[in-house]
């Protein structure tokens, strides 16, 4: 939020600092050759400026879909884990228990404002993995088929694991700011070149300012979804939600 209304300020600051400049600028500055040559410019700027802010937009866009199918896929493997340990026999209830408190933790680390306790750890999660990952491959299997599923609960197990680090990892990836000053001083430019040429009037004002609330409802959804598990646009923690309601029963 912070870096939109910081670049809602700019920009609209550069209209006002066009309507200023008006009032101190000579008259021959604003001849038509003059205008004809400030549409170039700004054309050119413009197309430069909703090319790059199109792209940032798709590339975060990217980001958050990333991280919403790892979600999915975690939760899938969470159940698929359930079902081959309840399959292997009743010996696996304790592992099966550890896997209920291992994603309620998770879920807990991810969505914070959604538990009541925040006291836990973010480094827990690991390590609890390992524990069920030594639980499982301290089963003694007694047949062909327990054989088969105690090296696919494993293998689930590791997937994870690696899973919830590259939700880790991706999640908190971010925008580099010049990414976003750049665009935003380009359409600074643009807003004064804008003012500059126009009336002086409430509806050219007006225009300017929604104009400037627009393109920082932009660079939000932006700075937003490239970190799609903080801030006030996440990924829904309904899926693993979901599954935590069926772990166990």
């Amino acid at each position: 939020m912070q870096v939109a209304l910081w670049a809602f300020g700019l920009i609209f600051g550069g209209a006002i600092m066009g309507f200023v400049f008006q009032l101190i600028l000579p008259e021959h500055h604003f001849s038509t050759e003059s205008k004809d040559a400030a549409k170039l410019g700004a054309g050119l700027v413009a197309t430069l400026a909703a090319l790059i802010l199109g792209l940032l937009i798709s590339s975060t866009k990217g980001t958050f879909d990333q991280i919403n199918t790892l979600v999915n896929q975690v939760a899938a493997n969470y159940i698929h884990l359930d079902r081959l340990l309840a399959d292997y026999g009743p010996e696996t209830a304790p592992i099966r228990a550890e896997l209920h408190n291992a994603l309620s933790l998770k879920i807990q680390e991810i969505w914070p404002e959604e538990s009541k306790d925040h006291t836990k750890s973010l480094l827990q999660t690991p390590s609890m993995f390992e524990k069920i990952a030594g639980q499982i491959s301290a089963l003694k299997p007694g047949s062909a088929p327990q054989t088969r599923l105690q090296s696919s609960a494993l293998q689930l197990e590791d997937d994870l694991l690696h899973e919830r680090w590259m939700i880790e990892v991706v999640g908190q990836g971010g925008v580099p700011p010049l990414l976003l000053i750049i665009p935003v001083v380009w359409i600074t430019f643009l807003t004064f070149l804008y003012a500059l040429f126009s009336p002086r009037n409430l509806t050219v004002i007006t225009v300017l300012f929604f104009c400037s609330l627009s393109i920082a409802g932009a660079i939000f959804l932006i700075d937003e979804m490239a970190t799609p598990l903080d801030g006030s646009i996440k990924v829904s923690s309904a899926p693993l939600r979901q599954v935590l309601d069926q772990l166990q029963k």
